[in-house]
């Protein structure tokens, strides 16, 4: 019998494994991939991290963690040369590097295996998995289980199916470089990146760029240190007790927060464009106001857009669209046997600490480390803030308060 099962691996359930290895605590974890991999398709070069290098998967709650993004660097022996770069925000392939490294000395995990089903037993769980390359099913029970099945790219019903999500925008570099016009739409960080990318490409090889955002600005990130504060337990706290209807309003409200673009993003690609010749300028457009509506492909793509305020219709023809357009829940099948209770389409009910609401009273539990926005408003995707859910849902399931946490660790008062 298990303590707690986790059901996907992704940063948010590799650092509750890390933080459950030095407890008594009898965990496992399945995932389909082959081994542990965050956004491949993001790995671009210099991309840098939103968040300080302090928020690794255990440092907040434990800083003497062998698990510890410090620890990582001293054991490949770039400790003295990180202090000499003296910043907070490392590159994201650097943070990648170090949770494979994390996920390299833990036993719970288990890949190529995928969770088929659930089963509450009335006393506990049973979870059926599968090997991916055998097709071998075994069952596990479990006391718990956590749900971390994260997102899947989200692309509208009226793209067209050769739009490539910004998620494989690297495997597809080298083939979108070939095409004489690249679009990209939305006016978030990941646009911007891959905008940015494309423009610092040698001029002999880059293609005509088009970004288009159906945003009048191109929202820049909350770096202000109280603004931040939101991505506190605190803060979560607060938001999880306000009614239905108003976090509902308060998720739209968050949108500089979540979506915004770093500072240093928009910087670099103002100093580029600044740099560009006049010719080279007449092969780069950023068209803000336009809604794009649908995107269709015959021989090349045609987008059709309106303008938010003028309320015209525009279209552009061109030859690859990348879709930087966010995510949608990853939401596995079993979960409607499980008696969760839903609060909005495809938004589970969860309490301040991370408990799946169930309609029938049960000794053992479901918690989540995903789908929590309406639940846990803007910090539910922050990675800063895993390591305090992660907190919350392991004294949880011990029952006894292994990890501490500051509740109350801001200046802002929220109620």
């Amino acid at each position: 019998m298990y303590d707690l099962i986790g059901i996907g691996i992704g940063p948010m359930n590799l650092g509750l494994s890390a933080l459950a290895h030095p407890t008594d605590l009898k965990t496992l974890f399945f995932d389909e991939s082959e081994q542990f991999s965050w956004h491949p398709g993001m790995m671009i070069q210099d991309s840098m991290m939103q968040t300080s290098f302090i928020s690794d998967l255990v440092t907040l709650a434990d800083p003497t963690s062998s698990f510890s993004y410090l620890n990582y660097l001293r054991s490949i022996h770039r400790l003295h040369t990180f202090y000499f770069y003296e910043k907070l925000l490392i590159s994201r392939q650097g943070y990648n590097d170090y949770l494979r490294w994390v996920a390299t000395q833990l036993e719970d995990l288990r890949f190529s295996t995928r969770v088929i089903d659930v089963q509450d037993t009335g006393d506990s769980f049973e979870v059926l998995v599968e090997d991916v390359s055998t097709g071998k099913r075994e069952t596990f029970e479990a006391r718990n289980v956590v749900i971390g099945t994260g997102s899947k790219p989200a692309i509208p019903d009226t793209f067209d199916e050769r739009v490539i999500h910004n998620t494989q925008y690297v495997m597809n570099k080298a083939d979108l470089l070939q095409r004489n016009k690249i679009s990209i739409v939305g006016s978030g960080q990941s646009a911007a990146e891959i905008f940015l990318d494309l423009l610092t490409t040698p001029a002999s090889e880059r293609p005509e760029l088009e970004w288009i955002a159906r945003s009048t600005l191109f929202e820049t990130l909350e770096t202000g240190k109280l603004g931040e504060e939101i991505f506190s337990p605190s803060y979560v706290t607060y938001f999880n007790q306000l009614p239905l209807e108003v976090r509902q309003e308060s998720v739209k409200k968050f949108a500089r927060s979540q979506n915004g673009i770093s500072p240093e993003t928009l910087q670099s690609i103002y100093a580029h464009l600044y740099d560009l010749t006049e010719e080279e300028q007449r092969q780069v457009a950023i068209r803000a106001n336009l809604e794009v509506k649908e995107i269709t492909y015959d021989e090349r793509f045609t987008i059709a857009m309106q303008h938010q305020e003028l309320e015209d219709d525009r279209s552009s023809v061109t030859d690859a669209v990348i879709a930087a357009t966010g995510f949608s829940p990853s939401l596995p099948s079993f979960i409607d046997r499980l008696d969760i209770v839903f609060e909005a389409p495809n938004a589970w009910k969860v309490d301040a600490d991370y408990q799946i609401v169930r309609s029938v009273e049960t000794a053992h539990h479901l918690y989540a480390t995903a789908n929590l926005e309406l639940s846990h408003g803007p910090a539910a995707d922050n990675l800063g803030m895993s390591v305090s859910r992660n907190q919350l849902i392991l004294n949880a399931v011990a029952g006894t308060e292994l990890y501490p946490v500051e509740r109350h660790a801001t200046f802002t008062t929220f109620d």
